[in-house]
This record gives C-alpha cells, structure tokens and sequence, in this order.
C-alpha cells in the first residue's frame, strides 16, 4: 500500500521533464555540439559535407527548427564554392510529427543560392543530390507533405565548363501550397535577372504534380507573364504573356517535353511546343513556333528596330512565319522556316552558328519596300544596287532565290542572290 501514493507522482515527473526538455532544447539547440550533430545528419543524408552556421528550435505554436548560413559542398571536382548556400530555412511541423510522419506545416527559404554545373567531361553536380533526396521522401505517393512552402530572393547560377556557358538568375521566389507526392497543389514562382544592359522579369502560376513513384513530374494550366528592357529595346521595353497546357519532366530518361503553349510577345501572337533530351552525350533541344499574322510594324519598334517608310504605304502589313529549331550540343538548325510577307511566301533554313543562310521566296514586288521619295526607275535601281550591296558586306553564307521579282519597274524571273561568306584573316 505504500507504493501506491508514489506511483501517483509518475504521471507529473514525466510532465515536469517534458516542460524541462520544451525550455532546455532551445538552448541545447545553440551549442556547436548541436550545429555539429545537424552537419553530421545532414552530410549523411545528401552524400555531401555540409556546414550549419546557426541553429534554433521554438514550441510557441508547435515544434519549429530554424537553421541559419546552411551550406552543401560541392561534389569532388567542382571548385570551391558550395553547391547549396541558404541564408534561413525554418521547418514549422505538428505536433503529431513528434511521434513520427513526414508532414510539415510550413517550410520557409530565404537568400538560397544554387550552383548546378557540367564538367567538361560531361557530369553533373546535381544528380546524386536529387537521388539521395528522392530516397529521404520515403516510398508511397503520400510519404510526405508541406502545408506551406515559401522561397525567397532565392539565386540560380549555371556553368557549363564544356561549352563555355553561363548564366544568372535573380529574385527567385516560390510559392505551394499543400504540396505531396500524386496530388495537384497550386504553385507560382517568380524570377529577375541583369544581362548586361539588359533587365527582365517573368512570373509563372499552375498547378503541379510530383509523382515520386515513376519520376514523372508534371505542371499544368501554367499562365505565363515576362518583361525586358535595356539596350537596344526601347525604355518601355517588351512585355510577353501567355499559357502553357502542360510541362512534363521525366526523370529516368531525362526529358522534358512542352505542349500546348501560346504567347503574345510585343502584340505577335502564336504557338510553341517541344522537348528537351539531356541523357545523350549532348542536350538535344526540338522547339516548335507559329506565328499568327500581325502587323510588324507595331513590333518593330518595341524591340527598338522600327521598320522604315516605304513608297507603298500597305507594304509590311502582315507577316506570319512558322519555323523549327532543333539545338543538338552547340549546334542550332532552323529548319523549315515558312514564312508570309504580304503577299511574298517564302521558306528556307539557317544555321546560326555556321552563318548559313537559304532562303526560297515565289514573288515578290521590291519596289513597293523602297523609300517614298525613290520614284524614278534609275533611282529605284541605284537605291537596289545599294541594298545588295550592303548584303554583300555581311559576313554569310547566303543564297535567296526568288521565282519573280519586280525591279525597277521592270520583271526578272529565276532571280538568285548569293552572299559568299569571307574565310578568316581575309
């Protein structure tokens, strides 16, 4: 009978230790042990060495770990710089997540900056990364949830050491909510970026998919908005806008295929669709355009080209073009192009890289582009010559058929303009 009044003050002892751990853990939490022990987990975790500056654990409104100056290594062979730096991330969980689960309130990332690149042998510094993290969501299509997630003034930089590329963007911010694997969440993510003179934006808003399960990762209903400005485009500068039906990654193959999208860009509406490869020994990239017809005048002088006065008041009134581009390693090929000016059909293939240039074009009446005040014909000829002229100081290789032309007043059939390309150190 004696033992039963003790017993009673079990159920208070274990109360009075948990209160004590709820106010020791936060101060446990600041001790380099504890930033050493998180490192630890976290190196074994991603398979790479990984730093913590900063370290705090809250229990106002349930469990929160707060961790500051975060950062992954780089794997061997990647210089310096780590791969992963995060200013902040605070990770807000249930409490039911103290007796196990995966599911998280909120997770919140500030001033990340992150460094994917390929070495010039070709691998990436990315992969086993996105693998070990595949492995820490757990097996099932319900492993894992966030509530909320937020990323904030998040950085992206590239390098491609074999082709010599890079690239910067700025003022990444993300947002999703109810994110988990095999369920739609809403998400919509915005970004910035200076190239040279140039300044742009773009925001993007959806829905998403992860399917952890076959690596099928998916976004859809996707509207689209952007801006650039900066030289040589005018101090308005060009707003595009658009949607896209959906965007698909699948990541054992390594493809991303585009469909369904649609833009105006500077007032010239259209449609794209495509695909991205990277399991080859090269990227391979396949993009598809069409333009509807629109006025290019308008356009012209939004990307700060405007189109110039000509004798026929209706010449540059419509223009519609349709063209495939396929990018295979460093190599791009527009090829077809089909294109409309007013009355003109033309078609043809460039190769950029290569200044190639061939064009194919059924009718054309030249003297409508000519400038108003060029009105006799041995001016008209004269104004010609010197257009052609001029083609001949561009450094291509070109050749531009034309079925029948109207020069000078007069006709010329089966006319062929060829632009011989200057060989180096000439």
């Amino acid at each position: 009978m004696r033992l039963k009044r003790p017993l009673l003050y079990i159920p208070a002892a274990i109360a009075i230790l948990a209160v004590a751990a709820l106010l020791l853990l936060p101060l446990a939490a600041m001790t380099p042990w504890a930033r050493g022990a998180l490192g630890s987990w976290l190196a074994g975790a991603t398979g790479l060495p990984a730093g913590v500056e900063r370290l705090r654990l809250g229990f106002l409104r349930g469990p929160a770990l707060e961790i500051g100056g975060l950062s992954l290594a780089q794997p061997p062979g990647f210089g310096a710089a780590p791969l992963v730096e995060v200013g902040r991330v605070r990770v807000e969980l249930p409490w039911t997540s103290l007796i196990g689960g995966a599911a998280l309130d909120r997770v919140t990332i500030e001033d990340a900056v992150v460094r994917p690149a390929i070495s010039n042998g070709g691998a990436d510094n990315w992969s086993m990364l996105i693998e070990r993290l595949a492995e820490l969501g757990g097996e099932g299509e319900s492993a894992w949830s966030v509530g909320q997630l937020d990323v904030e003034r998040a950085a992206l930089e590239y390098e491609d050491a074999g082709s010599g590329s890079r690239w910067r963007l700025t003022a990444i911010t993300l947002a999703a909510q109810g994110a988990a694997p095999g369920v739609d969440f809403p998400l919509e993510f915005r970004f910035a970026g200076v190239s040279g003179p140039k300044t742009f934006h773009f925001a993007a808003s959806g829905t998403a998919r992860i399917d952890s399960k076959r690596g099928n990762h998916r976004a859809d209903a996707l509207a689209f908005r952007g801006w650039a400005g900066g030289e040589p485009l005018p101090l308005a500068g060009v707003e595009l806008a658009g949607r896209l039906q959906s965007l698909v990654w699948v990541a054992e193959a390594q493809t991303a295929r585009v469909t369904g999208g649609s833009f105006n860009l500077a007032g010239v509406p259209g449609a794209f669709e495509g695909g991205l490869e990277l399991a080859g020994p090269e990227p391979r990239l396949r993009l598809r355009v069409k333009t509807e017809a629109f006025a290019p005048r308008a356009p012209a002088v939004a990307f700060g080209r405007p189109l110039p006065k000509t004798a026929d008041p209706e010449a540059f009134s419509l223009v519609q073009a349709s063209f495939e581009c396929l990018l295979d390693g460093e190599i791009l090929t527009i090829d077809p192009i089909e294109a409309q000016l007013d009355e003109t059909r033309i078609n043809g293939r460039a190769v950029p890289s290569e200044r190639s240039l061939r064009l194919q074009a059924d009718r054309i009446d030249l003297d409508r582009y000519l400038a108003p005040e060029e009105k006799s014909r041995r001016e008209k000829k004269a104004t010609l010559e010197a257009a052609v002229a001029q083609l001949g100081e561009l450094d291509l290789d070109a050749e531009i058929r034309i079925d029948e032309a109207r020069v000078a007043g007069a006709k010329l059939k089966g006319t062929v303009l060829r632009i011989e390309r200057r060989n180096p150190g000439e």
